[in-house]
């Protein structure tokens, strides 16, 4: 059985996901769409799709499975662009920043008929952390070893969550099961909260005197702290974000603010001792994390999340095949009395 799967945006993550079913020939037909024809060149020719469409609605007529990585100020648009030729029971995996909106906006343009699951993928830790979100970025193995967090507006049919974790299976992630406002508030405080940082920091830098002299000594440190923005291939996406995790993220900038004020007043008033314990508290954390991340296999059998449903019908009917490939499930969180 061939699944058609529609891949819209070519950039690291659609390109990489259609790289890593590339390594089950035969088995999907990867149609690929992206409004910068260069990037759709591109994907081509790395044999990341099989067909370029270059008509946004054409592009899902035949798809079964709709991978939407596009950016978060196109996603409306987009949605609009194909709601009138979405196949009945087509499953949309949407990547974006701000789950929530996407459902609302889901629910009001596209028809019933199809069902939206909102997936958010961390990276295979072997791969260097500052890369990019171009299409030069993609590899089959972008996912490997990682951990794809997967979540449903209340009433999705479970065979379409089982979509979704099945083919995290296929690219080498783990599912990882969590609510909407779960999967925003990651994305606010993993994603975007680090890239405003990063913009605050360079805008305050750029705005001092000695700037001009400055960038010539600049090094890692500055390089480390400012490289929240750099991979941004677009700041209409980023701002988009912004705006529509609007509450989670002034929690989070409030939260940041907080602890920029208790460094200021340790060094105002001259508490070494205090800032010592901040200092050393931050830097054993980092350390922790980045052990963490990089530890191969990482995907904790204990790792939280809430409990998947059972597949039905719907999937054994439409998807079958991919039940030949199971993902690895990660087991609920055990009932304490």
């Amino acid at each position: 059985m061939t699944i058609n799967i529609t891949l819209l945006g070519l950039g690291r993550m659609g390109t990489s996901i259609g790289l890593a079913l590339g390594r089950k020939p035969g088995q999907f037909e990867r149609t690929g769409f992206d409004w910068r024809k260069a990037n759709a060149a591109h994907a081509l020719k790395l044999s990341a799709i099989d067909r370029v469409e270059d008509n946004l609605a054409d592009s899902v007529k035949r798809s079964q499975v709709i991978f939407m990585a596009v950016p978060m100020h196109r996603v409306r648009e987009t949605l609009q662009g194909i709601a009138a030729e979405v196949r009945d029971e087509t499953v949309i995996l949407d990547t974006s920043p701000a789950k929530a909106s996407v459902t609302a906006w889901v629910k009001e343009i596209i028809p019933t008929r199809c069902h939206y699951v909102g997936i958010h993928a961390s990276l295979n830790p072997r791969i260097t952390i500052e890369q990019g979100e171009g299409i030069q970025s993609a590899r089959a193995d972008l996912f490997e070893k990682g951990i794809m967090a997967i979540a449903a507006p209340p009433g999705t049919p479970s065979g379409a969550i089982d979509l979704a974790a099945d083919l995290a299976g296929l690219i080498g992630a783990r599912p990882f099961f969590c609510d909407m406002a779960e999967m925003d508030g990651m994305s606010t405080a993993m994603k975007l909260l680090p890239q405003l940082v990063s913009t605050a920091l360079l805008n305050a830098s750029q705005g001092q005197h000695t700037w001009r002299d400055a960038i010539h000594f600049a090094g890692q440190e500055f390089e480390s702290a400012s490289s929240g923005i750099a991979g941004r291939v677009e700041s209409a996406s980023l701002r988009e974000a912004v705006l529509l995790n609007r509450t989670d993220l002034l929690r989070s900038l409030d939260m940041f603010r907080t602890a920029l004020q208790a460094l200021r007043s340790d060094i105002e008033n001259d508490q070494g001792d205090s800032l010592e314990k901040k200092l050393e508290a931050a830097r054993t954390g980092r350390q922790k994390w980045l052990k963490e991340y990089n530890q191969a296999g990482r995907q904790d059998d204990n790792l939280p999340g809430i409990a998947m449903p059972k597949g039905g019908d719907y999937w054994k009917q439409q998807f079958g095949f991919l039940l030949k490939h199971p993902a690895e499930k990660t087991k609920p969180p055990e009932k304490k009395d």
